[in-house]
C-alpha cells in the first residue's frame, strides 16, 4: 500500500460518515447513544460538512503537494490529525461524561495512524 492509496482511504473513510450524517443519521448516532432529534439531525449535516472537506484533501493531497512534501503532510493529516480524534474520545472516556465509545472508529482511526507513520518514516 502506498502512501497516496492511504490518503485515499482516509479520504473514502470520512466520505462514509458524511453519507451517514446525511442518510442514515440514526444510524450514526446509535453507537454513540445519542438521541438522534430534527435538530441533531441539522447539527450532524453541517458537522459533516468540514468532514467532507477532510476527505476532499485526502484524497487531492497526492496531486496537490506532490512526490516532495507527500510525507509531511502525511505525518500532519494522518498522524496528528488522527491522533488527536483518537485523544479527544479517550479524554472523554477517562472524564465519565462521554457519550458511549466509537470502537470500530477507534480502531480505524488507530490503523490509519499506524499505517501514516509506516509510510511516512524518512526511510520508507
Amino acid at each position: 500500500m502506498t502512501l497516496t492509496h492511504l490518503f485515499k482511504a482516509q479520504a473514502i473513510f470520512a466520505w462514509i460518515w458524511v453519507l451517514m450524517f446525511w442518510l442514515a443519521p440514526d444510524m450514526a448516532s446509535q453507537s454513540y447513544g445519542w438521541e438522534m432529534t430534527e435538530n441533531m439531525k441539522s447539527f450532524a449535516q453541517v458537522a459533516s460538512l468540514p468532514i467532507l472537506a477532510i476527505g476532499i484533501i485526502s484524497w487531492m493531497a497526492p496531486t496537490w503537494v506532490g512526490s516532495d512534501h507527500i510525507k509531511k503532510l502525511g505525518m500532519l493529516m494522518g498522524v496528528y490529525i488522527n491522533a488527536l480524534f483518537v485523544i479527544v474520545q479517550l479524554f472523554h472516556l477517562s472524564t465519565g461524561k462521554a457519550a458511549n465509545p466509537d470502537a470500530l472508529g477507534l480502531a480505524l482511526t488507530s490503523v490509519f495512524i499506524v499505517l501514516f507513520f509506516w509510510k511516512c518514516r524518512p526511510t520508507s
